[in-house]
């Protein structure tokens, strides 16, 4: 979890997700809102190869639970592969933000943040 700027941060993930791995993210990311008053987390998922049906709950889960803090997960780096997978699959994304990379995802933060100031 890396603090970008005042109430923004980043958590770049990479590789495989199983359970634990998910349930590991899922408390950073909550202790780092908390910790730091966050506003805005970015979650990119530029280096996750592929998803499947626990993935997918597990990013929902992990908006819900910081939207309960009252943040906002963007969700950066979603490849075409894992994109056709997620909407196989059905996962409703509506409620998260979206961006095609992690610079459009830090340019959405910084402006969002500016405007809630």
């Amino acid at each position: 979890l890396i603090p970008l700027a005042d109430g923004v941060l980043v958590m770049p993930l990479i590789g495989t997700i199983d359970t634990l791995r998910a349930q590991q993210v899922l408390t950073t990311l909550l202790d780092g809102v908390s910790s730091l008053r966050a506003r805005t987390v970015i979650l990119d998922i530029t280096g996750i190869p592929w998803v499947d049906t626990n993935i997918a709950g597990s990013l929902l889960q992990a908006e819900r639970a910081v939207s309960l803090l009252g943040a906002e997960i963007v969700l950066t780096g979603i490849s075409p592969r894992v994109a056709q997978t997620l909407v196989s699959m059905g996962a409703d994304l509506s409620q998260v933000t979206t961006r095609s990379t992690l610079q459009s995802g830090i340019a959405y933060a910084l402006s969002h943040q500016q405007r809630s100031r």
